[in-house]
């Protein structure tokens, strides 16, 4: 009775209190952008994947480019440049995803999984992942292997973007049903174990069929607002799915999606139209922040 009495007389009466620590404050969503600079790619091929390793960023272009920067404090600088293993004018290039996987000891980097992106089969195959290993000195890479999602009941669309969760050595695959503006397009998350990628010959291929789904929905299942917008590039962090889409115009606004893979539901839809300048690609992480890269330009968000 003497509680009830306490909490009714509280109720009626607002109190100020401190409190030790950081400030809390529920009513702020902010976050910082900075440009680092522009990229210094190969002239006349559109900018796609990035994915970084310690403190280097590995950038890739359409047909299969790369180029290795070294990330400074608010800049970066240019250390090499050389076409991929898989280099091919089928090769879009569109997301580049680190493994922990090292090909032999030694390697500076682990082997990094590209997402060719096609839009139709290459000698009869879509939806490839190529594996590619980085030569120690940072000029060259070597394709060691080719995964194949064998699509049978053509799951998905135009073409499948890949991520490894390494955290879990898990692969997820995001796709459209359709196409991207398709009135009818739905956006699918499949998912697998990451396949064994060592002790691997090279020019070995690595097949994943349905049966090895360990899952399969569709965004719009619980979010039916996914925008109907061009997929970009994919990180995964923290059980959480980083899906930056859009072409940075009024009618293809850029949106940094942020996708909870273990309740499946949308947790963040952030524009980033004025945040950052031109098309967004594809996103990694660096120090605790998030790399974007753009057509042309890096940029550095912190949350």
């Amino acid at each position: 009775m003497l509680a009830g009495a306490l909490c009714t007389a509280a109720s009626a009466q607002q109190q100020l209190y401190s409190y030790q620590g950081e400030k809390i404050d529920l009513a702020s969503h902010t976050f910082t952008s900075r440009c680092l600079g522009k990229l210094q790619g190969v002239p006349k091929q559109a900018y796609q994947g990035i994915d970084t390793w310690g403190d280097y960023a590995v950038s890739l272009q359409n047909t299969g480019y790369a180029t290795i920067y070294k990330l400074h404090d608010g800049s970066f600088s240019r250390l090499s440049q050389f076409p991929l293993g898989s280099y091919s004018k089928y090769n879009h290039a569109n997301v580049a995803s680190f493994t922990h996987k090292l090909y032999a000891p030694g390697d500076p980097f682990p082997l990094l999984l590209v997402s060719q992106c096609y839009k139709t089969p290459v000698d009869g195959k879509k939806d490839l992942i190529y594996v590619e290993r980085i030569a120690s000195d940072m000029k060259s890479s070597q394709l060691v292997a080719t995964i194949n999602f064998v699509d049978t009941s053509h799951l998905c669309g135009y073409a499948v973007q890949w991520v490894a969760d390494n955290a879990n050595n898990m692969l997820y695959g995001f796709a459209n049903t359709v196409s991207n503006l398709d009135p009818l397009n739905q956006h699918r998350i499949i998912k697998f174990r990451l396949p064994k990628l060592t002790g691997l010959e090279p020019g070995a291929e690595i097949k994943l069929t349905e049966a090895d789904m360990l899952e399969n929905y569709l965004v719009e299942a619980t979010y039916p607002y996914y925008y109907k917008q061009i997929g970009q590039g994919l990180l995964v962090k923290d059980g959480l799915l980083y899906m930056p889409v859009g072409l940075g115009t009024q009618e293809h606004p850029s949106i940094l999606y942020v996708w909870d893979l273990t309740r499946h539901v949308m947790r963040n839809a952030i524009d980033m139209s004025r945040a950052t300048r031109g098309e967004l690609e594809d996103c990694a992480l660096h120090d605790g922040k998030l790399l974007m890269q753009t057509q042309g330009e890096l940029y550095e968000i912190g949350f």
